[in-house]
């Protein structure tokens, strides 16, 4: 039990750095393209908080069993351009003409990082696959034996 919630809180804390070194990436290639001037020093540790509070909220929103998978990901996208649009605001990321810009980079994360989850789950869904195809090659072989 104690190793499983290790686990949870490890993947949990690489998601966030994860999604946070991504994002900020993302940014700095916006800031570069626009000829943005100015990326404050605090700037990463906001981009850490949102993508903290976001992976709050998605692991939340993971625990809601909708009948479609897709609600849930649209609701958890919903949820992400929320937060980007209040943290944004609250931390002047950008002027009202520019908010499509933060969110573009907001959605752009989300679905790398759903495509890396979905590669991720179908990845250990052949391992899980593979060992149960060994364990009844295992067990018929112990049959015949007897």
């Amino acid at each position: 039990m104690r190793k499983h919630t290790f686990q949870i809180i490890k993947r949990f804390i690489v998601n966030v750095l994860a999604t946070t070194a991504l994002s900020i990436f993302l940014m700095c290639l916006v800031a570069i393209i626009r000829d943005f001037t100015l990326m404050g020093i605090f700037v990463p540790f906001e981009i850490l908080l949102v993508n903290l509070l976001a992976h709050i909220g998605f692991v939340i929103f993971d625990k809601i069993n909708m009948k479609y998978k897709i609600l849930n990901y649209i609701v958890m996208l919903i949820y992400l351009v929320g937060i980007i649009v209040g943290f944004g605001y609250l931390f002047k990321w950008f002027v009202v003409n520019e908010i499509w810009v933060v969110c573009v980079v907001g959605v752009a994360v989300f679905i790398i990082a759903l495509v890396i989850d979905i590669i991720k789950i179908n990845r250990d869904a052949s391992e899980i696959n593979s060992s149960l195809q060994e364990l009844q090659k295992r067990k018929n072989q112990d049959n015949k034996s007897e």
